[in-house]
């Protein structure tokens, strides 16, 4: 949506003239946004500048998950009060110091008062808006219960984002050690070893220790192949990700082979294992029918495997087969996911029996992840240790040996 641009005179709490410019959807809403800034305004004037019209063209995605889940909190807390949709979107949209953020909330407030239900108005958003969200926002319109559907989809989105930064996070510092003591390696195989072995060398009839010579070896031919090295190592890795996103069967390999990693794969494993379980427990328990969810789920996960799952599953559906039947098939998911909707199906409860599944792997997930980072940095700690410790006696070794011929 396009948006009107206007240049105010106002002043401010302290008493001072404030100048400026603002867009908005019509002259009334930009006097509306000045006055939540405690302005009072003596001038407001529109104008046309293709600089201003550039200016509203947005690339990517405009809403991050952590303002998404901001958005429906806020959203539904006005919705509880008894304030309608389009005075809430109007209030959230003056809110907002973001431009971007204050067009889509103005988007979407003129959406719906041009007559459009507001899961058709997320639904022309579909980068900011996932598809799961518009299904359930459109169950809510139509059970009545919307204000108590964005709590709970908060609520989901929150639960996501935090198992996700978790899982990130026991990753994240283990890298960031293990970088730290290859640039550690590096800095002393092209810097410190040459300078080392060169004053040892000076004496005549010494003799370098074995790992010393080995290290020198290795800072010698890294200082003179650096630029192929690096070059053949940058060539590698565009190479295999030009494959891994441009080859679909080979990306499906590469993923298999991630997910069987011990550690990493367990954690995806893990991680697509919630979306799914988290996603069924909100849309079977919404009355959205299974074929309806799984397509929805489809959509949702991006890892191929657990896709073609989905796929499997679907399938299965319309050929008359048990819903777990691919579930149980699977190396990929737990046995506990797969007994628990083979129970559902037979007791004709799936929808309880995924919110309780998403109740324990919720419940797990933090366990594991805390699991992974006390075991998981401690060992890469000892190896970081170990190898700066190895190149440290590698540099001692010369020292002494000539201590001891002196």
């Amino acid at each position: 949506m396009k948006l009107r641009n206007f240049k105010y005179i106002a002043t401010n709490s302290a008493g001072k003239t404030v100048r400026g410019r603002i867009e908005a959807i019509n002259r009334n809403v930009c006097l509306k946004y000045l006055q939540t800034r405690n302005y009072t305004v003596t001038k407001i004037v529109e104008y046309k500048s293709w600089l201003a019209d550039i200016s509203q063209i947005t690339i990517g995605k405009s809403l991050p998950q952590k303002q998404l889940i901001f958005f429906l909190k806020q959203l539904g807390a006005l919705l509880n009060a008894g304030v309608n949709l389009l005075n809430s979107l109007e209030l959230l949209a003056l809110q907002q110091e973001s431009r971007v953020l204050r067009r889509l909330y103005f988007e979407l407030y003129q959406h719906i008062y041009n007559g459009f239900s507001f899961s058709k108005s997320l639904a022309k958003r579909p980068k900011e808006f996932p598809n799961m969200l518009v299904q359930m926002v459109e169950i809510g319109e139509l059970s009545g219960e919307l204000p108590e559907t964005i709590m709970n989809l908060a609520a989901y989105y929150e639960n996501q984002l935090k198992i996700v930064n978790g899982i990130k996070g026991a990753i994240r510092m283990p890298l960031i050690y293990l970088g730290a003591a290859i640039l550690i390696a590096i800095g002393m195989l092209l810097f410190v070893f040459p300078s080392i072995t060169e004053l040892f060398l000076s004496f005549e009839g010494a003799q370098l220790p074995g790992i010393t010579q080995f290290f020198l070896d290795i800072g010698n031919f890294m200082g003179e192949y650096a630029l192929y090295i690096f070059g053949l190592t940058a060539f590698f890795i565009l190479f295999i990700w030009f494959l891994n996103k441009y080859d679909s069967r080979l990306h499906f390999l590469f993923t298999l082979f991630i997910l069987k990693l011990p550690i990493v794969g367990k954690l995806i494993q893990m991680n697509n294992q919630i979306t799914i379980a988290n996603s069924l427990a909100q849309m079977l328990s919404n009355g959205i029918n299974s074929v309806k969810a799984l397509q929805t789920i489809k959509a949702l996960v991006s890892n191929v495997v657990y896709k073609d799952l989905i796929v499997k599953t679907l399938a299965n559906i319309e050929d008359g087969k048990p819903f777990a039947k691919s579930f149980s098939e699977s190396p990929y998911i737990d046995q506990i996911m797969a007994r628990m909707i083979a129970t559902g199906e037979k007791t004709g409860d799936v929808p309880s029996l995924m919110r309780n599944l998403s109740t324990y792997y919720n419940g797990v997930s933090e366990l594991r992840v805390e699991q992974l980072k006390n075991s998981l940095q401690p060992l890469l700690l000892i190896i970081v240790y170990a190898m700066v410790g190895v190149m440290i006696l590698a540099i001692m070794l010369p020292m002494l040996s000539l201590g001891s011929q002196i």
